[in-house]
Parts: structure tokens; C-alpha cells; sequence
């Protein structure tokens, strides 16, 4: 199973690599400086160290044994945590002024959401990785971890937004960090995932955010268009994605 994870973690980023050269210009410079950020590389490459030997295994069980921060409530502090760091997303987004793209963030925050967790759910049906607690096999990667990790980044970048002194502009992304990992750390030591999965999971989840606030949450560029055309008995759905700010 390790040698598999150390596959898949180095195609994850050589399938980053390849679409940046292959995307229009602004896609390929949002991928690619998502691909640069620390929050994204660090991540993978514990991971691959980690998937080496018994690394991988002695921390998770570790974690899990010792359970040195939260306890026999891990697993319900895991789904607390997760779900502090989305609320913290929505109120920094509905804070945000509308001249500074309120319901962009909003719109395209949702987006980073769902298509993180659609990378995780069907890594998670490739790769079926036992769970250390036996439960099932979907423990690569981790969910929880992804959700948060993209959660947080997008309340970070929302912070920057508003009009807030610096001292508590850097508590709150620093709280933002804190959720993401110890959402993380709870699954855990909950024993529901490796420590390799949450480090996969949350570079998963910062990455797909990263690229889609470089490409589509800049100041400046036009926010998406749903519209709604109806014909005979039905209708169609249009989304129009600006890639470029109109001049």
C-alpha cells in the first residue's frame, strides 16, 4: 500500500504541473501558484516521507493510543472543528463589502467546497485504504481534512477583504490554521485516518481552493453568470466564466 501512496501523491503533483502548462494563461498561473504554496507542497511531501517504512503507521497509532488532545471526544471534536472553520468561511464572506466581491466569494467559495470534495471522494474510491479502526476503506484521504483545509483558506483570503486592524486580521487566520489542523488531528486520534491521508486531504483541500480564488475570486474580474433560458417544454442552464477582467 505505501508504494501506491508514494505513486499517487507524485501523479497528484505532476497532474498539477501538466495542467498549468496546458490551461489558457490565467488558469495555468492560478494552478500553478496554488501548486507553489507551502499549504499545498508541504503537505504532500510529509506525506511521501511518511508513506516510507513504518512511519506512517507508528504516528497514526501513536495519535491514537496516546490520544493527547482531545481525547475519547476526538471524533466528535474532528466534525466540530470541520464545521467551525465552513461557519468561519460564511461570516467572513457575508462581512465582506459588495464592492469586494460578497457574493463572489460566496458563489465560487461553495465551488472550491464541492469540487475538493469530489477530488477526495474519488481518491477515496480509487484507492480504498483500510481505516486503522477497521470501519471501512475509505481512509485515503481524508475528508475532514479537505473540508477544512478548504474552508480555511477561504476564510483567510476573505480576511484580507475586510477592513480589520492587522493584529486581529492575523489572530483570525492563525485560528483559521488551527481549525484545519486539528480537524485533522482529531480524525486521528479518533483512529478514522492515517497520518499520511489528513496531510493528502488537506493539500487537496488547499490546492482546488487556491486555484479557484487565483482564477475566479480576484479583485477586478467579473463574477461568474448563471442564467436560465427556456425553450418548448424545458430549458437550459448557461454559466459564464470570465478567465480574463473586461476592459
Amino acid at each position: 500500500m505505501r508504494p501506491n501512496l508514494v505513486r499517487l501523491i507524485g501523479f497528484s503533483v505532476l497532474a498539477a504541473v501538466a495542467g498549468c502548462a496546458s490551461s489558457p494563461p490565467r488558469l495555468g498561473e492560478a494552478a500553478l501558484a496554488a501548486a507553489k504554496s507551502p499549504r499545498t507542497w508541504v503537505p504532500l511531501a510529509g506525506a511521501a516521507v511518511l508513506s516510507v517504512g513504518d512511519l506512517d503507521d507508528s504516528l497514526s497509532d501513536w495519535a491514537a493510543d496516546e490520544r493527547p488532545l482531545f481525547g475519547d471526544s476526538a471524533a466528535a471534536v474532528s466534525d466540530d472543528l470541520r464545521n467551525a472553520a465552513v461557519a468561519g468561511f460564511f461570516v467572513t464572506a457575508l462581512a465582506t463589502p459588495a464592492d469586494k466581491g460578497r457574493w463572489q466569494r460566496i458563489g465560487w467559495g461553495l465551488t472550491a467546497l464541492y469540487a475538493q470534495g469530489g477530488v477526495v471522494e474519488g481518491l477515496k474510491d480509487v484507492v480504498g485504504r483500510q481505516r486503522p479502526d477497521g470501519s471501512g476503506d475509505r481512509s485515503f484521504p481524508s475528508g475532514h481534512a479537505g473540508v477544512a483545509s478548504s474552508a480555511a483558506a477561504l476564510g483567510q483570503r476573505n480576511l484580507r477583504a475586510l477592513e480589520v486592524a492587522p493584529g486581529w486580521r492575523r489572530t483570525a487566520s492563525l485560528s483559521f490554521d488551527a481549525l484545519a489542523l486539528g480537524a485533522g488531528w482529531a480524525r486521528m486520534e479518533a483512529e478514522k485516518h492515517h497520518a499520511a491521508d489528513v496531510l493528502v486531504g488537506y493539500a487537496i483541500g488547499h490546492f482546488v481552493t487556491a486555484f479557484v480564488a487565483e482564477a475566479f475570486i480576484e479583485p477586478g474580474l467579473p463574477a461568474a453568470e448563471l442564467t436560465f433560458q427556456g425553450f418548448g417544454n424545458g430549458g437550459a442552464l448557461r454559466l459564464t466564466v470570465p478567465l480574463r477582467a473586461s476592459r
